[in-house]
């Protein structure tokens, strides 16, 4: 089997197995021990599958963009990214609601807002930035080339299929067909971890875009 063919083969396989378990746990979120720790398991699981394969493969952990190398590009990045692309992001999802969905869009400032953006960050951006662009999007950068240099960073196939796993992950949890819509950010998370080679300007954008839904739903 060649490389290519093996790697796509591997995390595709690897996404079925950790999704096919966050389903399983989703259809069954109402029983006393998940109604309260479903976030938590999920978390876990998109944490440690990758991390698991990361010892198995004796891969070194900056390879996959976990590192704090290079903060202070991921940092003006970041900033850069979330001054020019969440006024986008905002207008993008504003239309989507309330002239596709029908679904008024009402924005407040919930107390917690904060805890709950730390939240974000913590168990939801960090662990499927570690799964998606960690893991899968790493793992074809070793096999499948990129040619293609977007706004200053090189981009082939794994930041395409990182993004639609993305998106279809979210599509499998909840059948909901405007949970593909989560391909577009995708795109731009992707490229945050190519561009800045860590995840941590992807997983701040991760966090800050969910956040912002917050303010909006």
């Amino acid at each position: 089997m060649r490389p290519p063919v093996k790697a796509l083969l591997e995390v595709t396989l690897v996404f079925i197995l950790v999704i096919g378990i966050c389903k399983v746990l989703h259809a069954y979120r109402s029983l006393p021990f998940l109604s309260q720790t479903l976030p938590v398991w999920a978390a876990a699981l998109f944490l440690y599958v990758p991390l698991l394969v990361l010892l198995r493969t004796r891969t070194r952990p900056e390879l996959w963009g976990l590192t704090l190398r290079q903060f202070l590009l991921s940092l003006n990045v970041f900033l850069v990214v979330s001054l020019l692309f969440l006024p986008a992001f905002v207008l993008v999802y504003w239309l989507y609601r309330d002239v596709w969905l029908q679904v008024p869009v009402r924005m407040s400032f919930p107390q917690d807002w904060l805890l709950l953006l730390l939240y974000h960050l913590l168990c939801v951006a960090l662990p499927e930035e570690v799964f998606y662009r960690g893991y899968v999007q790493s793992r074809l950068n070793q096999t499948f080339s990129r040619r293609v240099v977007l706004l200053a960073a090189p981009v082939g196939f794994g930041w395409l299929y990182a993004s639609f796993l993305f998106a279809l992950g979210h599509f499998v949890i909840s059948f909901r067909p405007e949970a593909l819509a989560t391909f577009l950010p995708g795109l731009v998370f992707a490229w945050l971890r190519e561009r800045t080679g860590s995840i941590v300007a992807s997983t701040a954008f991760h966090a800050l875009c969910n956040g912002t839904v917050l303010l909006l739903s």
